[in-house]
Parts: structure tokens; sequence; C-alpha cells
């Protein structure tokens, strides 16, 4: 696998910044696609955390986020794709802008408190002693932060879901099946 330095991928040279967008724009469509799962808290926190949450992925939704306005504006850019593909109209498409601004407004606070959670984390790994009950205490705070997201995420997936017909939410199932291929059956 060839990796590609923080510089290329800023400037969007060996598809970095492309990568960056589908990643974004990918998390939304796929909740769209989420619509139809069975679980969607499940599909919720594997999106998280596999689109870099926790901050181990360096192209991430966790780096992504560190510029809203940026964030804004890839997340919007490939829900409008999605929907234009829908023949979603000039207020869905707005409706759904609303939605994924909103989404990444509550997701920006919640990457602070995992980092420092993070921090917690290691700081009480490095002590000479551990003391469990504070790692305890971390997990804690860390599970009901993975839970908070979640519910954001989901509320923002079925808002978007509101704002489209049913015959546009079956389209973009399908759209996600094809280029998830099985994945976004499940």
């Amino acid at each position: 696998m060839v990796e590609t330095s923080r510089d290329e991928d800023e400037k969007g040279t060996a598809g970095g910044g492309r990568w960056r967008f589908w990643t974004a724009g990918g998390l939304v469509v796929a909740g769209l696609v989420a619509l139809a799962a069975l679980a969607p808290q499940a599909w919720a926190y594997r999106a998280l955390l596999a689109h870099g949450f926790g901050g181990h992925s360096q192209h991430g939704l966790a780096r992504l986020l560190e510029d809203p306005a940026a964030a804004k504006e890839h997340v919007g850019t490939a829900v409008e794709w999605a929907l234009r593909g829908v023949n979603a109209t000039d207020e869905q498409k707005g409706k759904a802008r609303q939605v994924t601004d909103r989404l990444i407004d509550q997701l920006g606070p919640l990457l602070e408190q995992h980092r420092e959670h993070h921090v917690a984390l290691v700081r009480e790994l490095a002590k000479p002693e551990i003391d469990r009950q504070a790692l305890e205490q971390v997990r804690r705070q860390e599970i009901a932060l993975a839970d908070e997201a979640s519910k954001a995420l989901v509320t923002s997936i079925a808002d978007l879901g509101d704002a489209l017909t049913p015959e546009q939410r079956a389209e973009l199932v399908a759209l996600g099946r094809r280029l998830h291929g099985a994945e976004a059956a499940h």
C-alpha cells in the first residue's frame, strides 16, 4: 500500500483530497443506505469507527472535523451529488444541507471530548500503578460519548430520510448497494 504525505494529501495529489471527499460523502450516503438496515445504531457505531471518528484514520472524519467549514463543504457536496441521482428538488437539497451542517456542528465538540479521553487513558497507563477504577471511568465516558455520536448520526439519517420521498430513499439504498456491494445489504 502506498501512503501519501500530509502535504500531498492536503493538495489533493495522489488521490488524497478526493479520498477525504468521498470518505465524508460516503459516510452520509452510507447513512442514507442505513435507513433500510435492521440495526441502524450498530451501523452508526461501526461507521463512526470505520471513518476515523476515533482519530486513528489519517483521512477520516476526525481529521475532516478539524475544519468544520471544510467538513460542511465536503459532506454537503457529496450529499448533493447523491441527491442529484434521485432527482431531489432544490428544497430537498437545502434541507439535506441543513441536516449535514448540523451534524458536523454536533460531532466537532464530541471529537474534542474523545481526544481528552484518549489523553486521560494514556496518562493513566503511564503511571507506575494501574488504576483500574480510573480506566473504567474513562471507558464509561468514551462509551457514553460514542452513544451520543451514534444518536446524532442516526437522528441526522432519519432527518435526511424525512426530506425525501420513499421512492428516493429506495433509489439511494440501491445506489449504496451498487457503490458498496454486499456491505450495504448488512
